[in-house]
C-alpha cells in the first residue's frame, strides 16, 4: 500500500477510533489480554530486543511492561513516527523509525512483530513483507494470525481489512511454536473475530516463503 494510503488513514481517524488511530484494535480493551501475556512470552523466548511494525501511535504498546528490551518501533507514516518521537521521547530503550516493511532493511531485532499488519497487505505484498522479515536477521516472527480461518483472500480496498491465518496458502507456515489468544471483541460488520492470536514462529521455519 503506498504511503499515502496510511498517512490520510491516520490524519482522517478513518478507523474511527476515539482512542487510537492506529484503530480499534490498539485501544485498550481490545488489547488488554495481549499486554499482560507478552511480557511473559518475550521472556520465554530470550527476547532481548524486540522491532514492532506497524507500532502506530504506541497507545497500547506503552503499557506493556518491556523490562530492559530494547524496543524499536517503526510505521510508514512520518507524521506517527515524529509525534511517538517527541511524546516519547523520556522512554528508556525505546525508540522510533519510520518504516517501509516492503522496501527498507529492517533493524537487526531478536523478534519482529507484526500484528494487524498482514491483514491490509495483498497477498503478494504480505509475502514480500513477510520475506523482508526472513532477510532482517531475526530469530522470531510474531504476527496476527486467524486460526479458525480455512481460506485466506484477497484484499478488495485499501482502507480495509480481512482475516488471513498463517498456516493456510498462499502462506503455508508450519504450527506456530507459542499463541496467544488476543479475546477480541470487536464485532466489525456484525462478524465473529474471536479466533483472533499473535503466533510465533521461528523465522528458520518460514524462510521458503515465496514472492
Amino acid at each position: 500500500m503506498a504511503v499515502l494510503d496510511f498517512n490520510q488513514i491516520y490524519n482522517d481517524n478513518t478507523w474511527g477510533s476515539s482512542e487510537s488511530r492506529s484503530g480499534r484494535g490498539s485501544e485498550l480493551a481490545q488489547t488488554q489480554h495481549i499486554r499482560g501475556a507478552l511480557p511473559s512470552l518475550l521472556a520465554e523466548l530470550g527476547v532481548s530486543s524486540l522491532l514492532d511494525v506497524p507500532c502506530g501511535d504506541f497507545h497500547w504498546m506503552q503499557h506493556v511492561d518491556l523490562g530492559a528490551i530494547k524496543y524499536i518501533g517503526g510505521d510508514i507514516v512520518e507524521d506517527i513516527i515524529t509525534e511517538n518521537q517527541r511524546t516519547f521521547k523520556s522512554r528508556k530503550n525505546v525508540s522510533f523509525k519510520t518504516i517501509d516493511i516492503l522496501k527498507d532493511e529492517l533493524p537487526k531485532a531478536d523478534a519482529v512483530l507484526c500484528r494487524d499488519l498482514f491483514v491490509h497487505f495483498t497477498l503478494d505484498d504480505a509475502l514480500r513483507g513477510i520475506a523482508n522479515v526472513c532477510r532482517s536477521g531475526a530469530t522470531y516472527l510474531i504476527a496476527t494470525t486467524f486460526t479458525d480461518r480455512l481460506t485466506n483472500s484477497e484484499t478488495l480496498l485499501l482502507d480495509m481489512w480481512r482475516p488471513l491465518n498463517m498456516v493456510q496458502p498462499p502462506f503455508n507456515f508450519p504450527s506456530p511454536v507459542a499463541v496467544i489468544n488476543e479475546q477480541c471483541t470487536d464485532m466489525d460488520f456484525g462478524l465473529d473475530y474471536s479466533d483472533k492470536c499473535l503466533g510465533v514462529w521461528r523465522i528458520c521455519d518460514i524462510k521458503n516463503v515465496s514472492v
